[in-house]
């Protein structure tokens, strides 16, 4: 059983739903919008097709024209979309 605190993100990649963990990727049979609603709350919506941990961000960059990207600690990183930029930054003060 994958521990959630161990999850980095939790994305969609061609069509399948992956864990993303510090060194590896796991498969998950269940669908995003379900496993959004039952992770904990440091788990955010960044974007349609992933769901962050908040307590693994390593850093925000933001761009002129506006767009946002999260960088996890394991180096992987994300971008935000502008659905959800209110709330991020809402959520972390910015």
């Amino acid at each position: 059983n994958l521990n959630p605190y161990e999850i980095i993100c939790v994305t969609v990649i061609g069509n399948k739903v992956y864990a993303v963990c510090e060194n590896e990727k796991f498969l998950l049979k269940e669908r995003l919008y379900t496993l959004e609603e039952k992770l904990p709350d440091t788990f955010i919506k960044i974007n349609q097709s992933c769901i962050a941990n908040t307590t693994k961000i390593e850093r925000f960059d933001s761009s002129i024209s506006g767009t946002m990207k999260l960088h996890f600690r394991n180096g992987w990183s994300d971008y935000v979309s502008r659905r959800q930029l209110k709330f991020i930054k809402e959520r972390f003060g910015i």
